[in-house]
């Protein structure tokens, strides 16, 4: 009784998650989760309070996507 060992191929991503800038993507759920964090935890004055911090982060990285 003789057995062949095959060589599993690689698993490849689509060329299209290949090229996803996912760093920029975790940021931007990072950002979104600390939003939701400050308002449960401090109400509508956390979210004040980080408001103007992410709004700005926000725009810096729409500013990478779209221009980077």
């Amino acid at each position: 009784m003789t057995t062949a060992t095959a060589t599993p191929a690689p698993v490849t991503l689509p060329k299209a998650l290949a090229n996803e800038p996912w760093g920029l993507w975790a940021t931007v759920l990072f950002v979104i989760a600390t939003l939701v964090t400050s308002v449960l935890t401090f109400g509508v004055a956390g979210l004040v309070m980080v408001m103007v911090p992410a709004a700005l982060g926000m725009l810096a990285l729409l500013s990478l996507i779209v221009f980077g």
